[in-house]
């Protein structure tokens, strides 16, 4: 069986999928993963041999899923890194990466990515991907914490190895190495990662977008930011979706205000265009799980599933024992 890659996603559910697959109530058919992220779920719906849809608005996440869960047979070779490209072109991208400059990377590494980025440019279909989906776990590999909102001054304190080890006991020489010896050291992996089954499609879009794009599938499955934890991932990638003109505004399922009248407006659009959704949740959320169950109750009869489950913050565990949540909604026919 193929092996899901480090993609290094926060929130990710790669140590929950088993047990997400086992709770599925259909065990076959078509599911659509609305709010994709790092696609772990995705990738083991395909590994478990369902028809996938797989939907993320951040471009960082959709480049994710077109490597690892469209792509059925596409391995990227070694020697793409070889590839010739033009000064001008580099120089050009290289000024349009500019913001990254002295607030992500150094400006020799900012050039470094800009003739990367410019060899993607020449790949078509699977094989682009695989390299944006390489370059972005280089991207995030380089940085403390494996995301793009932390200071500048940070990032330099913690990438110098010595301050580093004295603070934290540990190196992280990872950070200092270059792009392409990131890419280096995991392209094997990703090519490992290819395998192919049931067909399988991924969109880059608004999750009300994304209910349009369907007649009906069998199983909707959500995992939207979790409201009140850790869950700005427009800050955390959204630099990745700047890069390419990608980054759009869509709504918002942080904020513990909002998130169940969203949530209840996205669900009323799904009547009729599936048989259950399954919602991951937490129950550190706020709101409560009580009043999450309360509003999916209005769409039919509701189950809720828990496994005992911490996630990593910064290194060491979350103490605060929590669990892991799945409300298994049957829509009423």
């Amino acid at each position: 069986m193929a092996k899901y890659p480090k993609v290094n996603y926060i929130g990710n559910k790669e140590k929950l999928v088993n047990w997400i697959i086992k709770e599925m109530p259909v065990k076959n058919g078509t599911v659509l993963d609305i709010f994709a992220g790092g696609c772990s779920v995705s990738y083991a719906l395909k590994n478990s041999g369902y028809s996938v849809i797989a939907n993320d608005i951040l471009y960082a996440d959709y480049v994710i899923a077109k490597a690892l869960v469209e792509n059925s047979d596409t391995k990227l070779p070694i020697n793409v890194l070889d590839k010739k490209v033009s000064d001008k072109r580099v120089q050009e991208l290289e000024e349009k990466f500019s913001f990254l400059t002295d607030c992500l990377y150094y400006p020799e590494e900012v050039k470094e990515l800009s003739k990367l980025v410019a060899i993607a440019e020449k790949l078509k279909g699977s094989e682009k991907y695989m390299m944006l989906a390489l370059i972005r776990r280089a991207m995030i590999r380089k940085l403390p914490y494996s995301r793009m909102n932390v200071p500048w001054e940070q990032i330099q304190k913690l990438r110098d190895e010595d301050y580093s080890y004295m603070k934290y006991k540990r190196k992280r020489a990872y950070h200092n190495q270059t792009f392409e010896s990131h890419i280096r050291e995991n392209i094997d992996e990703y090519n490992g990662a290819i395998f192919a089954k049931e067909e399988c499609k991924v969109y880059n879009c608004d999750a009300f977008d994304m209910v349009k794009k369907i007649d009906f599938v069998d199983v909707v499955y959500m995992d939207p930011p979790y409201p009140s934890t850790m869950n700005n991932y427009d800050a955390f990638y959204g630099m990745f979706d700047e890069m390419f003109d990608k980054k759009r505004k869509h709504t918002d399922y942080t904020q513990k205000t909002s998130f169940l009248d969203n949530m209840d407006k996205l669900i009323k659009k799904l009547v009729g265009k599936t048989r259950y959704i399954v919602l991951s949740q937490n129950t550190r959320v706020q709101p409560e799980p009580d009043e999450i169950e309360a509003m999916l109750k209005k769409y039919g009869k509701v189950t809720i599933k828990e496994k005992k489950h911490n996630y990593q913050v910064t290194g060491k565990e979350n103490k605060n024992a929590s669990k892991e949540l799945l409300f298994i909604l049957e829509m009423e026919a």
